[in-house]
């Protein structure tokens, strides 16, 4: 068989199947946008209609990829502007009292925080605007076990856990950040809720929460090292 009967041979039979499968190029969407076909066809007038679509699907989809993009950016410049203004005004408490009062105000109004809980558990004494505990405290070997470990946790709770973490402020927090407090003789937790029940998820990033954490434990531990001096 020479090459040109071959040649012809496949192009019915590439003809055929796509009578058979008109829906082809609805599966094939990256093959369609490659085709080259002379504007002069008039057959092929509704297949560069459909190409011409499929460029404009994807330029749609890029353009909202590039929205999504962009909107994180600014959202995540918002947070570390926030962040960094937190951290003068702790570095500004002249004591612990004033580092927690600061904390709780900054998150509730400038991160819309619905409830702010720190739970300290240390055998130094301190007077703090936060529940303190000492080491031997009935809860605080419930609230390691919750906490798992030294890695924010995302998500709903229980109601008994929900206690733990918030105490009196449990009712009506529906999700909630429980960012563990470590550094030195004082371990404890910096419980953050929301109403909504989706606002923290367990999937979610920890970065932020994380650099949070580090940073309310070491304006704890200047005031507690200060005191205990």
């Amino acid at each position: 068989m020479s090459t040109q009967r071959a040649e012809s041979l496949d192009e019915i039979l590439i003809a055929e199947y796509l009578r058979r499968h008109p829906d082809f190029f609805l599966r094939q969407r990256e093959l369609a946008a490659e085709l080259h076909i002379p504007h002069d066809v008039r057959p092929a007038r509704s297949l560069i209609e459909y190409q011409v679509q499929v460029l404009r699907d994807e330029t749609a989809r890029l353009r909202a990829r590039l929205d999504e993009l962009l909107r994180i950016a600014r959202s995540n410049d918002r947070l570390m502007r926030q962040l960094h203004r937190l951290t003068l005004e702790l570095l500004d408490a002249d004591s612990l009292e004033t580092v927690c009062d600061a904390l709780r105000q900054s998150l509730q109004q400038s991160f819309h925080v619905d409830a702010v809980h720190i739970i300290l558990i240390t055998a130094l004494p301190a007077q703090a605007n936060a529940s303190v505990w000492p080491p031997d405290h009935p809860s605080a070997a419930r609230l390691a076990k919750l906490l798992g470990g030294d890695r924010p946790i995302c998500g709903r709770l229980n109601d008994e856990d929900m206690r733990l973490a918030f105490g009196e402020l449990a009712t009506g927090v529906k999700s909630a950040a429980l960012i563990p407090l470590a550094d030195g003789a004082t371990q404890g937790l910096l419980a953050i809720g929301s109403h909504n029940p989706k606002h923290y998820r367990p999937d979610q990033g920890t970065i932020f929460l994380r650099q949070l954490g580090a940073l309310l434990e070491r304006a704890i531990q200047r005031h507690l090292s200060a005191s205990r001096a």
